[in-house]
């Protein structure tokens, strides 16, 4: 029994240690760094795939911004790539990170933003 919970506790503190669970402005930094301001959806999603290879497929979405659900002054762009970027665990605590790629009037990259969901709280893509 003992053997389990040490075992059990060094995986959590382990799959805490995921790449995704930097804080989301050093994410942000990374992906920009990729997918740098002034590029097109189409070189995005390239990219996006390529370099920073998401968990599962994109989302693009003409005619809506970043953070679509949030409030007016919280929306960023006019079109927008959404991405599950993947999960890790803190702890007990399962963590989904979101990135999502705004794009001007003219489809030119000008911001990524990153944030997270915890247990209970996910979001999907669809619902974010």
């Amino acid at each position: 029994m003992r053997r389990l919970f040490l075992l059990s506790t060094l995986y959590l503190f382990a799959s805490g240690c995921s790449h995704l669970s930097q804080p989301d402005e050093d994410l942000r930094r990374q992906y920009l760094a990729i997918t740098e301001p002034g590029i097109s959806i189409k070189t995005a999603v390239d990219l996006i795939k390529q370099r920073v290879q998401p968990e599962g497929e994109l989302l693009v979405r003409a005619n809506t911004p970043c953070l679509a659900r949030e409030s007016k002054e919280k929306q960023k762009g006019s079109a927008s790539i959404k991405a599950n970027m993947g999960w890790y665990y803190w702890g007990a605590t399962r963590t989904t990170t979101y990135g999502e790629w705004c794009f001007n009037e003219n489809n030119q990259l000008i911001d990524v933003i990153v944030y997270k969901s915890f247990d209970g709280h996910r979001d999907s893509l669809e619902t974010r």
